[in-house]
């Protein structure tokens, strides 16, 4: 079975992630792993005033447990496919540590929200996670009201279209009903591929991939924000899949990705390792 690891370094968005991550479990039947990252300090037991009711107890549910037992609630609320839920405290963890966790977990996907985060606590290192991830990381924007994955667009040069990651998605697509995209941008320096030959190249791609509702898009707009927006505001991507440092990675998020959602981009973002 499948295993989707749910980062909870504090961060708002956590909870809309939390719910992406629910319906995905869900369409590829696959387990949960919440792994909460950022320290909490103990409960204080409460003191037992004159007249007051209750003895000795914890003032509140850790956020651990809250977080946890709230998630628990939002998958049983739901019909269909119950994942198995669990959850391991990793407080303080760097990102190598979190890295050979989820390598020894088997994962099949990390998820993480990106919103504002504590007063004063520090973040993994995203880029360097990404960096000895052996599986993708999906992150989350904390503004996002999408329904689920309708629409994935693998952003790449389709000359060098990697076939493994077509097929991961091709996966994830038929298993949510979702359609799959290859939106072609050529590769800096390169020239751009004529329509009748893309076709052709796409329908070679195709053919090893297992049957899914495919498409294929010659993005023509040199402008890269300006592309992206065409994709999601125009053709209504609700997932856009990237691999680390290759095709265009640096002009939609820059040297490194950090704890914040690239502002060119508000829908689901999919980083594959290279």
């Amino acid at each position: 079975m499948k295993t989707i690891l749910l980062i909870n370094d504090g961060s708002t968005a956590v909870l809309s992630a939390a719910k992406l991550t629910l319906q995905i479990a869900r369409d590829m039947q696959a387990e949960i792993l919440i792994v909460q990252t950022y320290p909490q300090l103990k409960a204080l037991p409460v003191k037992v005033l004159a007249g007051s009711r209750g003895g000795s107890a914890e003032a509140a549910e850790r956020k651990p447990e809250r977080f946890y037992h709230l998630f628990q609630r939002l998958s049983q609320s739901q019909d269909g496919f119950q994942p198995a839920i669990s959850m391991v405290e990793l407080p303080q963890a760097d990102a190598p540590a979190v890295a050979s966790f989820a390598q020894k977990a088997g994962c099949w996907l990390i998820v993480r929200g990106c919103g504002k985060m504590p007063p004063g606590q520090e973040t993994l290192d995203y880029q360097s996670l990404l960096n000895r991830l052996h599986c993708p990381l999906l992150l989350m924007p904390e503004r996002w009201d999408g329904e689920g994955i309708h629409r994935m667009t693998y952003m790449a040069d389709l000359r060098y279209c990697r076939l493994n990651i077509m097929r991961y998605l091709a996966r994830w697509a038929t298993a949510s009903r979702a359609s799959l995209s290859l939106a072609h941008f050529s590769k800096e320096g390169l020239v751009p591929i004529v329509e009748s030959y893309g076709v052709q190249l796409f329908a070679d791609v195709a053919r090893q991939l297992p049957p899914c509702s495919l498409s294929f898009n010659n993005i023509r707009e040199p402008d890269i924000h300006r592309a992206v927006d065409i994709l999601i505001n125009g053709l209504h991507t609700d997932l856009i899949a990237l691999i680390n440092h290759r095709f265009h990675f640096e002009q939609l998020i820059g040297n490194r990705l950090t704890d914040q959602f690239p502002p060119a981009i508000g829908v689901p973002l999919l980083l594959f390792p290279m």
